[in-house]
């Protein structure tokens, strides 16, 4: 087993760690006060994601008696669980203090949240109205017996339930809050005061049981399994997402947390309803932060821009061109990296492809895209003008199910042929191409491919949060492997073993063995051997076992890995030559990068691919080569200064916790 040679951690004790690197940015005094705020509310949608998933899918285990070991800590499901429901309650107190210790400074600064107790009389008369007015008609109030079911919970919200006052029996009232409500009352006066919509409900939910009298009150919020199976041989996969999607809805509940401790007669019947363990009940101090971008929205301009990053302003690189973006690719590679570049390159692409009388045919896989994505009008303006327009829409992408569902009919309905990727595995792949006409020197008519390859989503929204490489070629190899991959991925041939895509590299066929061939070139190489990744995640025990190796070769190992890190640097005669950082800051790190060997000798890849079994084994996911010198050049560059990043970088210890570099 792995873990028995030391060098490897737990993957959930890990992204624990990450999650804790996030809360810590709310503690660091150098980032503005409302962005410390927004930090709490991140770590929090953070957590609330990991019990769904993670933490879903180790309850499924265990509940069928699946006793394997983790091959990284030779942990049983029943054991991981057990540390992590050690591990979170100690997280949600310091996410408590850092609560408490920002609401202080920014009341300090103006931004002032008051609870019940702070209110004067006129005050409270205020925010009654309000409740009367505004609130008391639209809350979907029940009182329930002790025997009685908790009515359904959409774990997307937070309810409120409470004890109430009855002489011979428990009784209890619950109280459903829609989310068309307004989450914020503010007061008159010179800085800004504010009450919370939920604590006006709790401060007046006495007049919504009459005759009982509520004596136990709290709002609370349930995580439900996002595990849900479905069999993904289905001739119609879009009827088989909406059974999963209601089938979710009914899952079973992972983890309830409230804010305060219920009394032992809630307590009871919250377990009871939900059938819960006592260790999946989590007390802390606020639970839901949807109201932070609400606050946004009002924060009085004169104090706005002390405790707010300052605006950011992406380039845009097409004001530097003359002609078309089309032309320009003609004559050489383009690198766009968000968010400090802008999307705008790569949109008016799409825009001038969907006009040109010389583009036949526009081709894209989707994995999420924004709200409303400027992609899908012109993809759509463009079947609409009679173009071939092929989407590969995965639906199967967490949490963007419904949406992708909706993009997928908007855009059939408008004439794009969609296809909804493989049976067995998610199209994860960030693929766009577009297909020229063109004419061979013997008269006969040819097709010419301008391809964008990109780490992230094509999701306008996340392009200006997310750090991610787009990169646009007019390379005619890379783009007929491309067009075949395309092909093949409509037609449902991309699994066959005997295929391959040179120059790419393509999992589930061979990106595995393109990047373990490379890892051995290094360690061949001995001390003068580099490797350089940056990913999201390194899971994967034949890669963790290939860089440890590498590390015992002499080889240079670096890494800047965002979340998840199986390996362990710096243990002795295993990882001394591996040194991982990680970076949280402003920007969402989310680029994946893959380098081997230095100078002549580069080889370096871009991809939307993670270091894990799924990227590698279950999904369709493309590694594309950076063949142009100086887009190579600004890669390492980029590379670089998140690597040396002396702020907001971290260096792992051997132990796998997170402690500030050493100064230079």
């Amino acid at each position: 087993m792995l873990y028995e040679e030391g060098f490897t951690q737990n993957r959930e004790i890990s992204w624990l760690r990450y999650n804790e690197r996030v809360l810590e940015e709310a503690l660091d005094e150098t980032v503005p006060l409302f962005e410390r705020l927004r930090f709490i509310a991140v770590f929090v949608s953070n957590l609330e994601e990991f019990f769904k998933v993670r933490v879903g899918s180790l309850l499924g285990e265990y509940d069928e008696g699946d006793d394997l070991v983790d091959e990284k800590s030779g942990m049983t499901a029943a054991d991981q669980l057990r540390r992590i429901l050690d591990l979170v309650p100690g997280l949600l107190m310091k996410k408590d203090m850092a609560y408490g210790l920002v609401e202080s400074k920014l009341a300090e600064a103006g931004v002032v949240r008051l609870e019940s107790w702070q209110l004067n009389e006129e005050e409270r008369g205020r925010c009654f109205d309000f409740f009367r007015d505004d609130i008391k008609d639209h809350l979907i109030v029940r009182i329930l017996d002790a025997d009685e079911a908790l009515p359904a919970i959409d774990e997307e919200k937070p309810y409120i339930i409470a004890a109430l006052d009855a002489e011979l029996e428990d009784k209890f009232g619950f109280i459903d809050i829609p989310r068309s409500l307004p989450l914020i009352k503010v007061l008159p006066g010179e800085e800004l005061r504010y009450v919370l919509t939920e604590d006006i409900i709790k401060m007046f939910a006495d007049t919504l049981f009459v005759p009982f009298v509520p004596l136990d009150l709290h709002v609370i919020d349930i995580a439900r399994s996002a595990e849900v199976s479905g069999g993904t041989a289905s001739a119609n996969i879009a009827a088989e997402m909406l059974d999963v999607l209601e089938r979710r809805k009914n899952g079973p509940a992972d983890k309830l947390i409230s804010d305060g401790r219920p009394g032992k007669a809630l307590r009871a019947y919250l377990i009871r309803s939900l059938d819960l363990d006592e260790r999946q009940m989590f007390t802390t101090t606020r639970i839901d932060f949807s109201y932070v971008e609400e606050l946004e929205k009002i924060l009085p301009p004169e104090i706005k821009p002390d405790i707010t990053y300052a605006q950011h302003v992406p380039s845009d690189q097409t004001k530097s061109i003359r002609g078309t973006v089309i032309d320009l690719i003609k004559k050489r590679d383009l690198l766009s990296s968000y968010p400090h570049d802008s999307m705008d390159l790569f949109l008016g692409l799409l825009r001038e492809a969907s006009f040109s009388p010389d583009v036949t045919e526009i081709r894209i896989t989707i994995y999420r895209l924004a709200s409303n994505p400027k992609i899908a009008d012109y993809l759509i303006y463009a079947a609409r003008t009679g173009k071939k327009v092929r989407v590969v829409m995965e639906l199967r992408a967490r949490f963007d199910e419904e949406r992708n569902l909706a993009w997928a009919d908007k855009l059939s309905a408008a004439g794009c042929k969609v296809y909804y990727g493989t049976d067995k595995y998610k199209v994860h792949s960030k693929m766009c191409q577009i297909v020229l006409k063109g004419k061979s020197g013997d008269g006969t008519g040819t097709k010419n491919y301008i391809t964008q390859i990109s780490s992230g989503n094509y999701n306008e929204k996340t392009a200006r949060q997310y750090t991610d490489l787009s990169l646009i070629t007019y390379d005619q190899e890379i783009g007929k492997a491309v067009s075949r991959l395309f092909r093949d991925i409509c037609k449902g041939r991309v699994l066959d073993k005997d295929r391959s895509y040179p120059p790419l590299a393509v999992s589930p066929l061979n990106m595995r063995s393109e990047l373990m061939k490379l890892i051995r070139r290094e360690i061949k190489k001995g001390k003068a051997g580099k490797i350089f990744f940056k990913i999201n995640s390194l899971t994967d025990e034949e890669m963790i076992e290939a860089l440890m190796e590498a590390s015992c070769a002499g080889c240079q190992v670096r890494m800047i890995v965002r979340g998840i890190c199986c390996l362990l640097p710096g243990i002795e005669g295993c990882t001394e030559n591996v040194c991982i950082v990680n970076k949280v800051g402003r920007f969402l790190e989310h680029s994946r990068v893959y380098i081997f060997g230095s100078g002549i000798d580069e080889v370096m890849y871009i991809s939307s691919a993670d270091l894990m079994k799924r990227n590698l084994d279950r999904r369709v996911e493309v590694a594309c080569p950076v063949k142009n010198g100086k887009i190579r050049d600004r890669i390492r560059s980029i590379m670089y200064d998140v690597y040396c990043d002396m702020e907001k970088g971290r260096v792992m210890l051997p132990d796998g916790t997170y402690a500030l570099k050493p100064k230079m």
